[in-house]
């Protein structure tokens, strides 16, 4: 089928139906990279490189490539040490940022984004934006965030961590997802016979009926429990997220307020622009964001 412009015609039992077009013009689709999450292990040597960088006892040629903005991220905010957590707040027209440096992956910012903005959100009614890349996350919101060091020990403490998990994130709708592949699997779902196949929304609403009963009258169903645990375990990194907390309980917290974005807090900006606006809108945001912090370093 190389070269030649399909029609979508309809989606059949996990099989993409097409026919030939007459038209010209079609949609290519291309792969742009994948994004592979920093590991435990790989965040605790990136934060030893930073160690490194300033210190001057590295020995990496790709170190004295970035070393300038090094001397950027130090001038404006601060260059977090092995033992330091960051945070910065940035005030401009989008509204109030916070960003937070943990260098803990981007499976484990994205659940801890989350965890510490419901935290804050028991503090005072506030409504959140998130995102996220493998060195930190950014919340902002139009109401300015309230941050200061015993504020950040508090938001970041592991204490009661499964249950406010629990509330911050959707976990019962993800079990309920796990669920499907965990009750085909066991069996407790008919697939079907080779060849004639259950449709997918009867295999859904099945899982989703078994779930509610469990749910309902047997919580402690061993099908049930796994699909929660791999929810946890998996896809919340709940273990990591424990020991990066941990981490940080014992880390010394610096707290920043930049005039504009410092060279940590651009990419994870821009990846959030990324989210919802064309290539060409974006490059031209982009540029205008690097002007407009160049003018401010002036």
């Amino acid at each position: 089928l190389a070269g030649r412009v399909l029609e979508f015609i309809q989606i059949k039992e996990m099989t993409v139906i097409v026919r030939l077009s007459k038209k010209t013009n079609a949609i290519s689709p291309s792969w742009n990279g994948g994004r592979l999450p920093l590991s435990s292990n790989l965040g605790s040597v990136l934060r030893k490189k930073y160690n490194e960088a300033l210190d001057k006892t590295h020995q990496d040629e790709e170190l004295d490539c970035i070393y300038p903005l090094f001397l950027l991220q130090e001038k404006r905010s601060h260059v977090p040490r092995n033992d330091e957590l960051l945070i910065e707040l940035i005030n401009n027209k989008e509204g109030f940022h916070l960003f937070a440096y943990p260098f803990e992956g981007r499976l484990v910012h994205e659940v801890l984004a989350a965890l510490v903005a419901y935290r804050l959100s028991k503090l005072l009614p506030i409504t959140f934006s998130i995102a996220m890349n493998d060195y930190g996350f950014e919340l902002l919101s139009d109401t300015e965030i309230p941050m200061d060091e015993s504020i950040a020990y508090e938001v970041f403490s592991p204490k009661n961590l499964t249950e406010d998990i629990t509330l911050s994130i959707n976990s019962t709708e993800m079990a309920r997802r796990k669920f499907r592949d965990i009750a085909c699997i066991s069996g407790l779902i008919f697939q079907g016979y080779p060849g004639k196949y259950v449709a997918n929304k009867h295999l859904q609403s099945s899982a989703g009926l078994f779930f509610n009963v469990f749910s309902d009258y047997d919580k402690h169903n061993l099908l049930l429990r796994q699909a929660y645990d791999e929810v946890f375990y998996q896809q919340l990194e709940e273990p990591r997220l424990a020991a990066a907390l941990n981490r940080i309980q014992n880390a010394a917290i610096v707290i920043t307020n930049p005039t504009s974005f410092t060279p940590l807090s651009f990419p994870i900006k821009v990846d959030s622009l990324r989210e919802n606006m064309s290539s060409e809108e974006l490059e031209n945001r982009i540029a205008n964001m690097t002007a407009e912090s160049e003018r401010n370093l002036a």
